[in-house]
C-alpha cells in the first residue's frame, strides 16, 4: 500500500530526538542507580521530573503525529460493543408484582 505523503508533516530534527532519548536514558539510569537523583533540590525542584518525565513529554510532543495516527488505528480497529437486548421489555423489580400480595396482608 502506498504511503501518502502530507507536506504539512514534517519529520523530527534527528538531533534533537537522539539527545532527548539519551536524556531520558541517563535520567533513568541516575534515578535508578542514585538515591540522591530521586529526590528534590531548591533550585529545581523534583529531580525525576526533570531527569525522566521531562524528556518523555517532549519525545511525546516531537512524535505527536506518529502517536495519533497509531492511536487512530487502535481505535478503528477496536470493536465496538453493543448492548444485548431482551425482548425488547420493561424491566420488573422482583417482590413488586401485584399477584404476590394478599388482602389479607394489609388487615391488622
Amino acid at each position: 500500500m502506498p504511503r501518502k505523503s502530507n507536506p504539512s508533516v514534517t519529520s523530527p530534527d534527528p538531533r534533537l530526538n537522539r539527545a532527548l532519548w539519551q536524556w531520558l536514558t541517563l535520567g533513568m539510569l541516575a534515578v535508578a542507580l542514585l538515591p540522591a537523583a530521586r529526590g528534590s533540590t531548591l533550585w529545581l525542584g523534583w529531580l525525576p521530573f526533570w531527569a525522566v518525565l521531562a524528556p518523555l513529554a517532549a519525545l511525546a510532543v516531537l512524535h505527536r503525529q506518529v502517536l495519533m495516527t497509531a492511536w487512530r488505528t487502535v481505535l478503528v480497529r477496536a470493536p465496538r460493543r453493543r448492548r444485548q437486548r431482551g425482548a425488547n421489555r420493561q424491566a420488573r423489580r422482583a417482590g413488586f408484582r401485584s399477584s404476590a400480595r394478599q388482602p389479607s396482608q394489609y388487615a391488622a
